[in-house]
């Protein structure tokens, strides 16, 4: 990724949140007609917007940190993902002919709400366990595994475990 971290941390909790959001594949065709983007390039332009969005300096950490990632809302998320125009659909009104309401919804509106549960409820187990972000949480399974690898290097086994357990 073209961008200047100030730790590794930060970077790893960068990378896993990419990682975490690389789900919406399914959402490829209506993403490319709204964005000319694909899945995975709408997901990896919401981490650059996330990042470059996000203050260090804040006392929370900003959007990537555990307690910006809770609280992010799916208007900040359609916004960063540029789909704001792209999350209603219109409706023919109930009872007056000839009149369309916009209304939210439609396949990338779903999406929207999918990324910023995510994001939310990720937050939130974050923000319990005590962790200031996720690459914190990575880091310290990752450590976990180094500790109980051999001269080979980092357990793999163990990492996905420790992750599996605390999730």
């Amino acid at each position: 990724m073209p961008l200047k971290f100030p730790s590794v941390a930060a970077e790893v909790n960068l990378i896993s949140i990419l990682s975490l959001l690389n789900f919406a594949h399914g959402y490829r065709a209506p993403l490319r007609r709204a964005t000319g983007r694909g899945a995975y390039d709408s997901i990896r332009a919401l981490i650059f917007s996330l990042y470059l969005s996000s203050d260090a300096s804040e006392a929370d950490g900003g959007l990537m940190s555990a307690k910006g990632m809770r609280r992010i809302s799916s208007a900040a998320v359609a916004d960063l993902m540029q789909l704001t125009n792209h999350v209603h659909v219109e409706r023919p009104h109930p009872t007056i002919p000839a009149l369309t309401v916009g209304q939210l919804g439609g396949p990338l509106y779903e999406l929207v709400g999918l990324v910023t549960k995510v994001l939310n409820e990720t937050g939130e187990f974050l923000v319990k366990g005590g962790y200031p972000d996720l690459g914190t949480y990575v880091l310290e399974a990752l450590k976990e595994g180094e500790r109980v690898g051999d001269e080979r290097g980092v357990d793999v086994e163990t990492v996905l475990n420790q992750v599996d357990h605390k999730l």
